[in-house]
């Protein structure tokens, strides 16, 4: 096939330097007006190679042997070229015009002259900045030291040192010489501790200090033995928290213990359930007044293994976490009232303690929360009667029997406690619409059904029979549907003029051997025929316009970047 009328155009920049990445496809080319570099496409398609353009041709073009910058190297016809060398080079020569090397200032140096043929050797020395010289510091002074920025020594002088110095406690005081061991002693709970340079005065666990904010919590591990070593305060004693890290074994020479807080918070640390918690006091069993051998305990204390309080008497062995109940002659779990005030149903007395029952004496009354009876018949509703609760009799009504579902409750009889006594049945028939019936008694077979407002339901005679035939390439043009939207007739047509938006075409004709192509939501549109001679179609590509139309052209343009 011949193209020899299309131009084939690839893309181009007047603008751009450089395509950014992706720009070009892979093995796509582009050419920059503006750097003058022809650029190719990699193979990811990611990125952009250099591979010609007129800026590398004229920069081959204008290469010389002279030494112009900017230019390429190119030897001349003897193979030379001009140039300045700039680097290591591997063959040194000497110089020209030798140069001499000396050093002057704090160092000095006398000047030696350097062609290249040899090393350079120079002979120094310091130049003298600090005339006093000599031996400086002693045991009753220092060296004083002047040093300059560079590190020299410009001065040494010395400086007179004290050999002792003085101490006072504010009356007494005292010089202490220099070398001499300056010792340090607490004494009646004071503490000191040397470390370094540094000396701690402290105190010791027998001192009680009045604000420890910098050292922490006191703990006193000297026992205090009262009376010989009682410690007094004076005024109040303000505690907030108080911790005994030991066991507290008494507390006496109290006659008051008055507590603000109106509940008594026990056993803080019992999270496994494993201690009992109540109030226990010990007393001296029966004959052995002032035998304090004969300690027995009593308390009232819940047993943590059936969580019960209980009341106990005579335990020998002092609980500390448990209460031994197996020592006790006696355990109380529920209290056994012996009488009840009549006029008010307090209790009035306790006779006896014994477990698992409460037992009164007399009935308790209503206002004490009791039913001020002492039995109820069986199976029987109880009600007040306005001075107890007593039980009421069972009605004597049953009607237990089976009923038909076309009947209702005829009537029902009542009592004061909303018992039925007596009850009749009759048979259901002639309901209307307000009753939930049809208002009629029979209707017409196959015949719809109809509301008529609260009058009985009518019936709707039936249409005509409808025969309609749907063919090919026709459809519906209407329908026609009664209030109750039974369909009465249907009419069709042949179908023509689809648009795009019902599947066709939404034109009539095209262009012959014209190109269709899309159109959003409007009719198909059709390019126009190529030429009429095989010659003329071999020389046209079809390619898209900038707004995107599909024409003919005999030019393949890449477009710009």
């Amino acid at each position: 096939m011949s193209i020899s009328n299309t131009s084939i155009l690839v893309r181009r920049s007047s603008t751009t330097g450089v395509p950014s990445g992706g720009t070009l496809k892979s093995g796509e080319i582009a050419y920059s007006y503006v750097s003058n570099t022809l650029f190719l496409g990699t193979s990811g398609g990611n990125a952009v190679v250099n591979i010609g353009g007129s800026y590398y041709t004229s920069t081959l073009d204008a290469a010389t042997s002279a030494n112009i910058a900017s230019t390429l190297v190119k030897r001349d016809t003897t193979g030379s070229f001009s140039g300045n060398l700039i680097g290591t080079s591997t063959n040194a020569y000497t110089l020209v015009n030798p140069q001499n090397f000396s050093i002057t200032g704090d160092v000095l140096a006398s000047a030696v002259s350097f062609n290249g043929s040899s090393p350079v050797a120079l002979s120094s020395s310091l130049n003298t900045i600090n005339p006093n010289v000599g031996t400086f510091g002693s045991t009753t002074a220092v060296p004083v030291i002047t040093v300059t920025a560079n590190g020299r020594i410009t001065s040494v002088t010395t400086s007179t040192i004290a050999t002792s110095f003085n101490i006072s406690d504010g009356t007494n005081s005292a010089v202490i010489p220099g070398g001499t061991t300056f010792n340090h002693y607490g004494s009646k709970g004071i503490t000191t501790t040397v470390s370094a340079n540094t000396v701690t005065i402290g105190t010791d666990t027998t001192v009680a200090r009045t604000n420890t904010s910098n050292i922490g919590a006191q703990v006193f591990n000297t026992d205090i033995n009262l009376p010989t070593n009682n410690m007094s305060i004076g005024g109040t004693l303000s505690v907030t928290n108080l911790n005994v890290s030991g066991n507290v074994i008494q507390y006496n020479s109290t006659s008051t213990l008055n507590v603000a807080d109106p509940i008594i918070y026990l056993a803080a640390n019992n999270t496994g359930n494993l201690v009992d918690i109540g109030l226990v006091g010990h007393f001296i069993g029966a004959g052995h007044s002032g035998d304090t051998t004969h300690y027995q305990h009593t308390g009232f204390v819940r047993d943590y293994n059936d969580n019960k309080w209980k009341l106990f008497s005579n335990v020998s062995t002092e609980p500390t976490t448990t209460v031994n109940f197996a020592e006790a002659n006696t355990v109380y779990d529920v209290i056994k009232v012996g009488g009840v005030d009549a006029s008010n149903g307090t209790i009035t007395s306790v006779s006896s303690i014994s477990a698992g029952s409460l037992s009164l004496t007399t009935p308790l009354g209503i206002s004490s929360g009791g039913t001020n009876g002492s039995s109820f018949t069986n199976n029987q509703i109880t009600y007040f009667n306005g001075t107890s609760i007593v039980s009421l009799a069972n009605s004597t009504y049953s009607n237990t029997g089976t009923y038909g579902t076309n009947t209702t409750l005829a009537g029902l009889t009542v009592d004061g406690f909303g018992r039925t006594t007596a009850a009749s049945w009759q048979p259901i028939s002639g309901l209307t619409v307000s009753q939930g019936g049809t208002g009629q008694s029979s209707f017409t077979s196959g015949q719809i059904i109809v509301g008529s407002g609260t009058s009985g339901l009518a019936q709707l005679a039936n249409t005509g029979a409808i025969n309609f035939t749907q063919t090919a390439n026709t459809t519906i043009t209407s329908i026609s549907v009664d209030v109750y939207g039974r369909t009465t007739n249907i009419s069709g047509s042949a179908i023509s003029g689809l648009t795009v938006g019902q599947g066709g075409t939404g034109v009539s004709s095209f262009t012959t051997n014209g190109i269709t192509y899309g159109n959003g939501t409007g009719p198909l549109q059709v390019t126009a025929a190529a030429g009429t001679s095989d010659q003329t179609w071999s020389n046209q590509i079809l390619t898209v316009t900038n707004a995107g139309v599909p024409v003919w052209a005999t030019t393949m343009d890449g477009g710009t970047f």
